[in-house]
């Protein structure tokens, strides 16, 4: 009986060491050789080629030949970095062979953080721009900047113009780089601190890169020198030409910003978006006892408000998180909070999501919880509140689409966000986890919601809330056989734990669904993860974790979650965290992620590594993995974008005819030596030689086809069987 127990226990040893189930096509790796090197973001461009931004202390790790490209500095200020590359790496549709690096000169930025582009989702990819982390005793906080081509149409050499956007360190605008562009190439962006004395504001850049007047914001500087506060910009004396650019600045005083000027507008009484009312036309009025006048020499700052807030006396500026733009209509989407005081002193953070229409002028905003309940009460929200992301879900047409609002809350009270089964626009409403519960005050935990683009009326909302170590008052298992016997979220009152999202880093499917990654401790897991968790119950003990989870539509219940961290000893729960995933991107069937291994013990369960990555990690090293799972197919989440038997100008190649029934014929002026066709998962299909290619025994779908070049590199192309 002892030995039985013994050979019982080491088996159960075995498999608390934080196991791993590996899809068959899924794939995870490092990049890198002890240089610090992360990668940031990633995107799939619309020839089917996979764009990495990141940065690193040196590129040695990187294969022999690979084309390189200097974009040079254009005007980046950061005269205090550590002489980092900051790169964009160019792969194609499969991970297997590195295309192309394109990197700003050594030491021109500490990274690159974000890459967006002019187009919508799952459309031809239009212009590029970039944004990264800078050090400078000037201008030190983030760069934005434009590249004069997309990969698509061409590589591009250099960088159109660049734009220093001044932040204080570890405020807000610095960590978040709030700013996004529009499908005319102008970016709106916010710099400056957050919650503090000095300077915070909003701006936008036209396409050359220049501070720009954007008609009906309420803050206008004149070219020659002073200040016009009023709507619309062509009603200032010498007309909107006489200005040099716009604003809409985050500070309680002084411009009465995102504040009502009349008192008719203080006094305006509007539905908040679910069943409850709230008083004012701009989001802070709630702060304040009276209106705001441009014109006076000293704005009111007196409070409090109709529900008891004020504002406290130690801070001036709002914290702008989040800006996010439809590229079909240019309106724009704003996240920040403000400081506040509770009615018994004690400090607190109100959120707001505001939405502009593309001439700036205010359409709606939202408060995500109730100050007047429905039944006529009065609130205020204890918790610390914050907007931590914002993205457009395209899978509805205008004007029925959403905004997805990625938000967090620290700690819980009477009134907090709203909950997902209880929704005035949605009464059969029920998410996968649709409140706080548990009884844990002094921690952060994320909040979900789709809010319509037209009025800011919310559809559908859920808690993101891992569930605590040694969780109690447990719900039942869930049924759904893909939920691999998990608690019940909405069953019983189970204690949670923090659990906190990536900023800015929400992804919305073709049909809908939502992608996050974050930080959780006992985190969910499906069962077709590709790494799980260990069930509460079920043996050992969880660690903090990164995870990667897709939600479908509604918020109903997770299609996949999984965990991408080292192992760990669910004996000990050794090593503690060592990854951060900084995004993700949608493909046709799986999930691209991208982060970084932070150099602690512990490896992540690798899989199918590519010749210019590698199975371990060598200190610091960029992490990236396609992750597949059959429900999260989609062939509608394929960005490429077919064009019908067109000469590639910078290659010579066609292929013709494109579609076809299955035989292609090729024609290069350069000498082609192998072709490869690979299906849209990157599964290779044929290979060959000769100026034929003949898929008539393959299914009908797109093919991307690679040709090796006898003076060295590779083209690629896509083709049609139909």
């Amino acid at each position: 009986m002892k030995i039985l127990s013994r050979i019982a226990l080491l088996l159960l040893v075995g498999s608390l060491f934080c196991p791993a189930w590996l899809s068959a096509q899924s794939r995870l790796f490092y990049a890198g050789s002890s240089g610090a090197e992360i990668f940031n973001d990633v995107v799939q461009l619309s020839d089917g080629t996979i764009l990495i931004a990141g940065a690193a202390d040196d590129l040695s790790w990187l294969p022999p030949g690979l084309n390189e490209i200097d974009l040079g500095t254009a005007t980046i200020a950061n005269n205090q970095g550590t002489n980092r590359f900051a790169f964009l790496l160019h792969a194609d549709s499969t991970l297997d062979n590195l295309l192309n690096i394109a990197y700003l000169s050594q030491g021109a930025a500490e990274d690159i953080r974000f890459i967006k582009t002019t187009n919508a989702p799952r459309t031809r990819t239009g212009e590029m721009f970039i944004s990264g982390t800078t050090e400078d005793t000037d201008d030190g906080g983030y760069f934005i900047a434009k590249l004069n081509n997309n990969f698509v149409d061409g590589l591009p050499t250099g960088l159109v113009w660049s734009y220093n956007a001044k932040c204080t360190a570890g405020d807000y605008p610095k960590n978040y780089q709030p700013w996004d562009v529009d499908a005319r190439g102008r970016v709106y962006f916010a710099r400056g601190d957050s919650h503090d004395f000095n300077w915070s504001i909003m701006h936008r850049l036209d396409r050359d890169g220049n501070l720009d007047v954007v008609e009906n914001w309420r803050l206008h500087w004149i070219a020659a020198g002073g200040e016009f506060r009023g709507t619309p910009a062509s009603s200032y004396s010498g007309g909107s030409g006489a200005l040099s650019h716009s604003g809409v600045l985050f500070k309680k005083g002084g411009r009465c910003a995102l504040r009502s000027w009349t008192q008719a507008d203080y006094e305006f009484w509007q539905a908040d978006g679910n069943g409850g009312t709230k008083k004012g036309k701009w989001p802070f009025d709630v702060l304040y006892a009276s209106p705001c006048d441009p014109a006076a020499a000293s704005q009111s700052t007196s409070g409090p408000g109709y529900t008891g807030y004020a504002t406290p006396s130690g801070s001036i500026t709002y914290g702008p998180s989040s800006i996010c733009i439809d590229r079909r209509t240019d309106d724009l989407y704003l996240g920040l909070n403000s400081k506040s005081r509770l009615p018994g002193g004690n400090p607190d953070f109100e959120p707001a999501v505001v939405a502009f229409d593309s001439s700036g002028a205010l359409r709606w905003w939202s408060r995500l919880y109730h100050e007047v309940r429905p039944d006529s009460t009065a609130w205020v929200s204890e918790p610390d509140q914050y907007i931590d992301g914002l993205a457009i879900d395209y899978s509805l047409p205008l004007p029925q689409s959403e905004l997805v609002v990625d938000a967090r809350c620290h700690g819980n009270n009477v009134e907090n966000f709203w909950e997902g089964d209880v929704i005035a626009a949605n009464p059969g409403a029920n998410a996968f986890q649709n409140r706080f519960t548990g009884s844990s005050g002094n921690i952060h935990i994320s909040w979900l919601g789709k809010l319509a683009t037209g009025n800011g009326t919310l559809h559908h909302s859920t808690y993101v809330a891992e569930y605590a170590e040694g969780a109690s008052g447990l719900g039942a298992a869930l049924t759904d056989p893909l939920l691999d016997g998990w608690p019940n979220p909405n069953a019983g009152w189970p204690e949670v734990n923090t659990t906190r999202l990536q900023q800015n880093a929400l992804k919305v499917t073709a049909d809908g669904s939502v992608i996050i990654i974050g930080t959780g401790r006992r985190t969910m897991t499906t069962a077709n993860a590709h790494q799980k968790m260990p069930r509460p119950g079920g043996g050992g003990f969880s660690a903090w974790n990164q995870f990667v989870r897709q939600y479908r539509n509604d918020f109903a219940q997770p299609d996949y979650s999984s965990l991408v961290r080292g192992t760990w000893d669910t004996l000990n729960t050794q090593p503690g965290n060592n990854t951060e995933l900084m995004a993700a991107f949608k493909t046709r069937s799986g999930i691209l992620v991208v982060g970084q291994h932070l150099g602690v013990d512990g490896e992540v369960p690798v899989a199918n590594a590519p010749a210019w990555g590698s199975a371990t990690y060598s200190g610091e090293s960029a992490l990236i993995g396609y992750l597949e799972a059959a429900e999260l197919v989609n062939p509608n989440d394929d960005p490429v974008v077919v064009t019908v038997a067109r000469a590639e100008p910078s290659t010579g190649l066609r292929i013709f005819p494109n579609p076809t029934t299955g035989i292609f014929r090729i024609q290069s002026d350069r000498t082609i030596t192998a072709w490869k066709v690979s299906n849209a998962l990157g599964q290779p299909v044929l290979r060959g030689t000769g100026p034929r290619i003949d898929l008539t025994r393959t299914p009908n779908a797109i093919y991307l086809v690679q040709f090796e070049l006898e003076a060295g590199g590779t083209i690629w192309t896509k083709v049609v069987k139909r």
